[in-house]
């Protein structure tokens, strides 16, 4: 065998498809790191059935498809095909070629094929089988199988003889073995507890069949006097039902009028309850007026106050600008008379100066005489003068007196002015810092107070919508409550019925009452099926008594509660065993035919569902009976199927399987079995949707309440958090009002007190000049009326000496000019306080001018202030009549929401007595029901019984009585049953019962015995294999052992080695042991050699195994990578010692010792990124050119 070639196509990175032609002897792999190299082992792994994504670098398996490139796309599939020479049928097959193929497509989708035949991967593993190829084989060997040679244990080394002794088959064979023998004896130890359940049967059946027949005789006279009492009972029951039935009618009438009633008055709780919660509404919308109405005349008040505290302030400053204006018009009068003054005095200077100029010009001009005359003139003139010069003295000095005692009474006033505008001035300070402060702390109040307003409407609003929420909820609460207890008293009236098992027959009911007693008993047939609605009269009516009969698991259940029921002198039942009930079915083409015809519902035992365990009955009472929608095509269905169909339609009439048809209808319709059993589900149901819905609507309610409760609470407390937060924002206004106010006041004063200490200190700075004026002029005066005295002195003397003194003429005229120079002087000085007085003359007419304005101001302020709280108190006034008005309101409201409450308790405790009569009357026409029911059921029972039992309707059996007393039937029936409870329990199928079981025995018996054989023969095989694989693994290890003795040797150029066996005695689990010992070096453990010479060890040990056990082609990925150079040249010389007639060597390498040995080299590039391609060199061709 040979291998021909190998097929990629895009399987990893070989995107395009590549194929690699295989020679006899050494092919060599070679490329750089990451070409792509190992890809080509992998895939001969892959195509060769390798399920291990793991194991071929991947996480899944589609992970082995070419994934793309920077320029190809991603493929789809990945195939690999492989090619060997098989001519020599080294694989048992007919084919002389063998290609093997693997597909896999990115879906998941994958095939294999042999010979372009698709198969499974199993013959695939079955084809390579113990041929020394496969994926585990040892065809392949890569450097990790080397290294878990030389690092594995002694039972790892253990698996690699198994695989040259080939002796896996031996060992899947024994696995099979010992599964066969675990089941061999599970079935030996089911059928031995068989036969002991069964040994203890088979004597009690003789026991019993012994009593039927003394049974028989007695129970047939009871039957017949039984039929006469159920038939006489019959027509008892039904004349009280048809009295009982006027009660049910009055009694359904008085529950209607009383779901009217209680409807009533829900409806009127309702209403009343909407009408408290719109007044509830009402009265918040009017507190919250009132609240508002309250906050406005808090605000107005205060507006008022602090109104009033203004005007207070700005009287209070009117009269001090008063003041100051009388103190103004004083100082202006005084510098007006001053300023009058210094005019007269001005003009006094100027009329002297030019009187000395006339005198100076007469002087120069008149004679002595006239000179004379003129000195004495003048003397007079001068005295004159003197005294008003005297006059003038007196008046500056009292001048200066008052400029003092005013300039000490003006630093006073500075004093205290300054000290007023100082602390004025900080005050201004302090509360315009306050300001601030208080606009801040306003600002957040305001923030806070519009955050609990906010919630306050939201806790309203919600409050609102959960009243609504809470009226609905307690509405629908209301009538889910009256659905409960309705659809309870129905449920108990029919739980009443099951629970005394009413509508059962006697030997039914009293099983069904100790059902306890028996384990196999699965129920009466009634109970274990389930029937829609649509179907529910067609099964009553096909299934008829038999929906009574008693499903049990097994005959022998059935013998129990027969026998119980004899013992008990219990009645009688019809019992339905599910192991040997006989299956009753249609043929296909009779299906297939009825079908076809319109009106065909189905077959009864595909419209009823039932257990799966239970199957057999159903198609025992069913199978052969079909459902059709009327009685036309029932007639229709049954003559197709040749009257051997049982046809029912779905209103409840019924042709037989003979042909003969049961039909009708009563006035009124009795409720049976099944129809109760789904009634009883179904108030079930909606009594579970009801108390679902009314638990719901109670926690809503109860939710609704509390949160209603606490959102009233939550409420009241934002409700204060508003009132008191409103009130301090009010206190906060009024605080900043007054400071505003009192910032307002402290201004002015501000500038009025700067006004007066500037106009002081402008007074202040005159002061000194005007003193000193004065004093200058008194001193001027002074001198003046000194000169005047002199002068008039000197003019007397010079007017005695005129005549004497030529000269005094001359000094006349010297004196004369001196005088007008001084009154010039005093003229300049007089126009400068001219100037000065009229300055300040100015300067009080202005700030006379500026308070008069600033009066004119304030009183227009005060007159629209006056204004303002005329109109703030008419509409003060007019609030607190609102808010009176409101306050009535809310106590009306207060009234009318009381009376509502006391009509809605009355309303409530009038719902709660219209309920409590509802219940009454639906308690009575339970009660009723019940008792309608009970004897309708009797009469059911009685019905049922004579058709169960004896199988014949109430007519026949009238027809059949004994005539005799009630007294004596009843008399004669205790005899007999106390007869037959004197025999007790018997079995009429004990014989048959017997027959059957002693049959079942004995099969069991053989069938235990087969088994014991069979487990013989399995222990013996499994031996068998055990000597095999001894036997063959002995062999190969000692052939293994040779051969690596004399390889060893070959590989190391010297040196010895060994295998040995961990455990000699017990070849089937011994471990392999390699004892080696390189040139040079003694004795060791693998553990204990360099990692070079366990590699070429490990290799050595792989040669041997091929030596031993030959194979057409081994494939080496890498396997002499870790050797040196040296040990790699033994390596390749070793494989070419083969030479072409032996293996062929694929190797995948990077050592150069091995390429040049090589045959035939191929090369893996990857030119494209991401995509291998092949390049391949004939190195034979090479050495010989």
């Amino acid at each position: 065998m040979r291998l021909i070639s190998l097929e990629i196509n895009g399987f990893k990175s070989f995107a395009q498809k590549t194929k690699i032609n295989f020679m006899p002897g050494m092919t060599g792999i070679v490329g750089p790191n990451g070409s792509g190299k190992s890809n080509i082992i992998e895939a001969v792994r892959w195509v060769m059935g390798e399920q291990s994504a793991k194991d071929l670098r991947g996480d899944r398996m589609a992970d082995v498809i070419f994934s793309g490139s920077s320029t190809r796309k991603a493929l789809n599939r990945a195939e690999v095909s492989i090619t060997f020479d098989n001519s020599d049928h080294y694989i048992q097959s007919d084919f002389n070629e063998i290609r093997v193929t693997r597909q896999l497509y990115r879906s998941g989708e994958s095939q294999y094929l042999i010979n372009n035949q698709e198969c499974r991967l199993k013959d695939v593993t079955e084809l390579f089988m113990d041929s020394g190829l496969g994926r585990e084989s040892f065809s392949i060997i890569s450097q990790g199988r080397v290294e878990e040679i030389f690092n594995g244990k002694p039972s790892d080394r253990r698996k690699v003889i198994e695989e040259v002794a080939g002796v896996s088959k031996y060992k899947k064979n024994k696995d099979t073995a010992e599964k066969r023998l675990n089941d061999t004896n599970d079935n030996l130890n089911r059928v031995n507890d068989i036969l002991a359940e069964l040994e203890t049967q088979v004597e009690p059946l003789a026991e019993q069949s012994a009593l039927a027949k003394e049974y028989q005789e007695q129970k047939i006279r009871f039957d017949q006097l039984d039929k006469t009492k159920t038939v006489l009972d019959i027509t008892d029951h039904q004349k009280k039902h048809d009295e009982i039935q006027e009660r049910v009618l009055n009694a359904q009438k008085m529950s209607e009028q009383y779901d009217v009633q209680n409807a009533h008055s829900t409806q009127q709780l309702a209403e009343l309850k909407q009408q408290q919660v719109r007044l509830t509404a009402i009265k918040d919308e009017l507190q919250a007026k009132l609240l508002n109405q309250t906050q406005s005349i808090s605000e107005l008040e205060n507006s008022q106050n602090i109104s009033n505290e203004r005007s207070n302030n700005r009287q209070a400053n009117l009269e001090q600008i008063n003041r100051q204006i009388e103190q103004l018009k004083i100082q202006i009068d005084d510098a007006t008379k001053e300023l009058a003054d210094l005019n007269q005095e001005q003009t006094q200077h100027l009329t002297k100066v030019q009187h000395n100029k006339d005198d100076l010009k007469q002087l120069r001009s008149l004679s002595a005489e006239e000179r004379q005359a003129q000195m004495a003139n003048q003397i007079e003139s001068l005295q004159n003068e003197q005294v008003e010069q005297m006059q003038a003295l007196t008046t500056l000095h009292n001048q200066k007196s008052f400029l003092i005692k005013n300039h000490e009474q003006d630093n006073k006033r500075q004093s205290q002015a300054s000290i007023d505008l100082t602390a004025a001035q900080q005050k201004q300070t302090e509360l315009q810092q306050t300001i601030q402060e208080v606009e801040t702390e306003l600002q957040e109040n305001k923030v806070t107070l519009a955050k609990h307003e906010a919630t306050l409407n939201e806790e309203a609003s919600r409050r609102k919508s959960l009243r609504t929420s809470y009226d609905d909820t307690q509405k629908q609460w209301y009538q889910a409550l009256g659905s409960e207890q309705t659809l309870q008293a129905k449920i108990n009236s029919i739980k009443s019925l099951e629970a005394d098992y009413s509508g059962f027959y006697q030997g039914v009911r009293f099983t069904l009452q100790h059902r306890t007693e028996f384990n196999g008993l699965l129920g009466p047939v009634s109970e274990l099926i389930d029937v829609p609605t649509k179907y529910m009269t067609a099964i009553e009516t096909v299934l008829g008594a038999q929906l009574q009969n008693l499903v049990v698991d097994n005959q022998t259940t059935g013998k129990q509660i027969i026998n119980y029921l004899v013992a008990k002198k219990a009645g009688r039942v019809t019992i339905l065993p599910v192991d040997t009930l006989s299956v009753h079915s249609l043929n296909t083409n009779t299906v297939d035919a009825i079908a076809a015809i319109a009106g065909f519902e189905g077959l009864a035992s595909d419209l009823v569902t039932v257990d799966n365990t239970v199957i057999p009955v159903l198609k025992h009472l069913l199978g052969n009976t079909v459902v059709a929608d009327n009685l036309d095509h029932a007639t229709q269905i049954s003559r197709t199927g040749q009257h051997r169909v049982r046809v029912v339609t779905l209103d409840g009439q019924l042709i037989n399987a003979s042909g003969s048809m049961t039909g009708g209808a009563n006035k009124q319709q009795r409720q049976g079995l099944l129809s109760r059993q789904q009634e009883l589900e179904t108030f079930e149901t909606k009594l579970s949707v009801a108390k679902a819905a009314s638990t719901k609507f109670e926690e809503e309610v109860a939710k609704y309440d509390a949160a209603i409760k606490a959102n009233q609470q939550s409420g009241e407390q934002f409700q204060q958090q508003v009132v008191d937060q409103r009130a301090v924002v009010q206190e906060i206004n009024g605080r900043l009002l007054i400071t505003e106010n009192e910032t307002d006041v402290i201004k002015k004063q501000v500038t009025a007190l700067e006004f007066e200490v500037n106009q002081n200190n402008a007074e202040s700075s005159s002061y000194s000049e005007t003193l000193a004026n004065n004093e200058t002029e008194q001193g001027t005066v002074t001198a003046k009326i000194e000169a005047i005295k002199m002068e008039v002195v000197q003019l007397k003397s010079d007017l005695d000496n005129l005549k004497n003194n030529a000269s005094v003429q001359a000094r006349q005229i010297q004196e004369r000019e001196q005088l007008i120079a001084v009154e010039s002087e005093k003229i300049t000085h007089g126009q400068q306080e001219i100037k000065r007085v009229e300055v300040s003359l100015a300067n009080f007419e202005l700030r006379l001018s500026n308070l008069q304005k600033q009066t004119n101001n304030d009183n227009a302020t005060q007159a629209e202030q006056e204004e303002l709280q005329r109109n703030n108190q008419l509409q003060l006034v007019e609030l607190k009549a609102n808010k009176q008005a409101t306050e009535t309101e809310i106590d009306k409201t207060n009234q009318q929401l009381n009376k509502t409450s006391d009509e809605v308790d009355a309303a409530d405790q009038q719902q709660v007595r219209a309920q409590e009569l509802q219940r009454a009357a639906l308690d009575e026409l339970n009660k009723v029901n019940a008792r309608s029911v009970k004897l309708e059921t009797l009469i059911d029972t009685g019905m049922n019984r004579l058709s169960e039992r004896y199988a014949m309707s109430f007519n026949e059996a009238n027809l059949d009585l004994i005539e005799l007393p009630i007294e004596d039937i009843v008399s004669q029936l205790k005899l007999l049953k106390r007869g037959l409870d004197e025999i007790g329990p018997v079995n009429l199928g004990s014989i048959d019962e017997y027959e059957r079981v002693s049959k079942r025995f004995n099969f069991l018996n053989d069938q235990k015995d087969d088994l014991m054989d069979s487990k013989q023969q399995l222990n013996e095989t499994m031996a068998e294999m055990d000597e095999e694989v001894k036997s063959r693994f002995e062999s190969s290890f000692n052939e293994v052992a040779g051969e690596f003795e004399k390889i060893f040797i070959e590989m190391f150029g010297g040196g010895q080695a060994k295998l040995v066996l961990t455990e000699p005695d017990n070849m089937l689990t011994t471990g392999v042991d390699i004892i080696a010992q390189p040139p040079g070096k003694k004795n060791q453990q693998m553990s204990l050699l360099s990692g070079g010479e366990r590699a070429l060890t490990a290799i050595t040990l792989l040669f041997s195994i091929l030596a031993v056990r030959p194979v057409p082609f081994a494939i080496l990925d890498e396997t002499e990578a870790a050797l040196d150079d040296a040990n790699v040249n033994r390596f390749a010389r070793y494989l070419s010692t083969y030479g072409d007639d032996g293996p062929q060597f694929i190797v995948v390498t990077h050592r150069k010792g091995t390429m040049m040995n090589a045959k035939v080299l191929y090369g893996v590039t990857m030119q494209e990124s991401g995509v291998s391609k092949m390049v391949s060199v004939s190195l034979e061709d090479v050495r010989t050119t």
